[in-house]
């Protein structure tokens, strides 16, 4: 009885360590609708750069991202530009992110179109879009809900 519970004991212990040191590499799986978020932005800004931040927020704050099991990856948005379809994600060990690129650079690991971080606080998932490389100072983090299909 003592190595049963022993035995059971090691597995669960192993099992917490991997899970814990293992990224949820497949949770990004699925259709994720924005449903709200902050954008953080260098003060002080114009009226003008206010007002094109506001706008842009509303078509941001409902987009969808799809991550699907085979590595496709769409990015749907009123804005023309950024829409991205046909595109490829992996995950980034040593940046803790998942990395979105075109399916034809696939096999590279330097044409990054926009990088992910996957965080969850309590029941809220949020995908956090790190800026500081382009855009210093300015910060994006969605929150995002799991589309049932």
């Amino acid at each position: 009885m003592k190595k049963v519970i022993l035995t059971i004991g090691c597995l669960c212990l192993f099992w917490s360590v991997t899970m814990s040191q293992t990224p949820a590499y497949f949770d990004i799986v699925g259709k994720w609708k924005v449903v709200g978020g902050e954008f953080n932005t260098p003060k002080p800004l114009t009226k003008a750069i206010e007002k094109q931040i506001k706008v842009f927020k509303e078509l941001f704050f409902h987009s969808v991202f799809v991550f699907q099991a085979d590595h496709n990856f769409n990015f749907n948005i009123a804005i023309t530009e950024m829409k991205i379809q046909k595109g490829h994600w992996k995950y980034n060990e040593n940046k803790n992110r998942y990395v979105i690129q075109d399916w034809k650079d696939k096999d590279k690991n330097n044409s990054d179109l926009m990088d992910i971080e996957m965080k969850r606080d309590g029941d809220k998932t949020y995908f956090v879009l790190p800026t500081d490389d382009e855009l210093p100072g300015f910060s994006i983090k969605l929150e995002v809900v799991k589309m049932i299909e």
